[in-house]
């Protein structure tokens, strides 16, 4: 039997349009033992014991590291219950072609076919209704969503010029991070299920450091599960994402990895240290004024930085300076001096700095641009797309939660 590696599917997810809210709603605390007895009911809709139990099997199959599955999958069926109103309310359907099509466009992301997929979900008990409910939800939902939602995200030629200036000046982030890993062994489930409770009341991360030493199973436990500084981009996708966006001290878990429940824990993060210095070209343009930093140069910088828009409106304040006054440059970061390239760090894109003299004249510095080299370069629509996925993404997000605070919802 095969595990779908949920990195995978989390894209393919993406893909779909599916939007993963955060709000938490609590399971009963009795299951019914009858299966197609209501579980929950949303606004008209109700999410029986099997559609629970089949999609407890589903999270499994796709290796979920959900620590209470019930409650996880009750919350997943109730935001698709209240996708699929939203989408009723538009007259939106699904047809069977437009179905297949998901179906294939979410098996592929695990380098599956359709069939293939359904086959691997078979084995672990996952009836094709299931699925084929999982990829309508989504589907319902991009169309509720792509026809209401673009007008209202802008994105304009400037958004994408700061998106290259922003990948430009933060290059890879890196993390300093702490692990622990235990035995997902049912014969060790009370103990484990203590450990962890101790590792989710850590409150410092010489606590979380003392746990590891005792219990992990990983070889860092000697050093109290450190480790080093990493890229992001290094890291299996189930856990770069939440860490990226974690704050220092926030403990990441549980998590199914490898046979093994995980957690992790964000000591520091670094955008900085790891630029590409020798893959970020700056242009900017440097002008001498002569008498260093008199109140008359002081004055004729604070007029630049009130009136000047573009690095080519920098040009009038030169006349009467001999020709070498005012000089533009294109250099790589690494080959800036570095006296220009600390002022020119602190700038955005046409933004001005004069904080250091030269020879007996105040070094006026504006950044035209910033790009990060790339071996195939995105275009401006491509990055345009990607800053607007993005909005909209968090727009649907957004309206999904009230959605749900507007729903009638009832536990049986």
């Amino acid at each position: 039997m095969r595990i779908i590696d949920i990195s995978q599917v989390l894209r393919a997810g993406l893909a779909l349009g599916l939007v993963i809210g955060s709000v938490v709603l609590g399971a009963p605390a009795a299951q019914a033992q009858n299966p197609f007895a209501p579980a929950r009911q949303v606004n008209d809709r109700v999410i029986t014991n099997y559609d629970v139990e089949q999609r407890i099997l589903f999270m499994e199959v796709l290796n979920s590291g959900a620590r209470d599955m019930r409650e996880e999958a009750l919350r997943r069926l109730t935001e698709e219950a209240v996708q699929r109103d939203h989408a009723r309310r538009k007259n939106l359907r699904v047809d069977q072609d437009e179905l297949r099509e998901g179906m294939s466009e979410f098996a592929a992301r695990a380098e599956l076919s359709s069939e293939e997929f359904l086959s691997a979900l078979a084995e672990f008990g996952v009836d094709r209704r299931t699925f084929e409910d999982f990829v309508e939800a989504g589907l319902l939902w991009r169309k509720a969503i792509g026809s209401s939602l673009p007008p209202l995200v802008a994105v304009s030629g400037s958004d994408a010029l700061r998106a290259q200036d922003t990948a430009a000046i933060l290059g890879r982030q890196r993390l300093l991070i702490s692990e622990i890993f235990l035995p997902d062994d049912p014969q060790f489930a009370d103990a484990v299920g203590q450990i962890m409770d101790m590792i989710e009341s850590a409150r410092s991360a010489d606590e979380f450091s003392s746990i590891a030493r005792e219990f992990s199973l990983a070889g860092s436990r000697d050093q109290g599960g450190r480790l080093d500084w990493m890229p992001v981009e290094n890291l299996p996708g189930q856990i770069a994402e939440p860490l990226a966006n974690a704050r220092p001290g926030q403990i990441i878990g549980p998590i199914s990895l490898s046979g093994a429940i995980a957690y992790f824990q964000l000591r520091a993060t670094d955008s900085q240290r790891d630029i590409p210095a020798d893959r970020v070209t700056l242009t900017y343009k440097r002008l001498l004024l002569p008498g260093g930093r008199s109140e008359e140069n002081l004055a004729r910088v604070a007029q630049m930085q009130g009136t000047v828009r573009h690095c080519a409106g920098l040009g009038p304040f030169a006349r009467g300076l001999p020709e070498e006054a005012l000089v533009e440059h294109e250099a790589l970061m690494q080959q800036i001096p570095q006296s220009d390239a600390v002022e020119l760090a602190r700038l955005d894109r046409n933004e001005i700095s004069a904080n250091t003299t030269e020879g007996g004249n105040l070094v006026v510095l504006m950044l035209c641009t910033r790009q990060l080299e790339f071996d195939e370069p995105p275009s401006d629509e491509m990055v345009q797309d990607m800053i607007f996925d993005r909005r909209l993404g968090d727009m649907a997000n957004v309206k999904l939660q009230e959605l749900i605070a507007d729903a009638d919802i009832r536990d049986f």
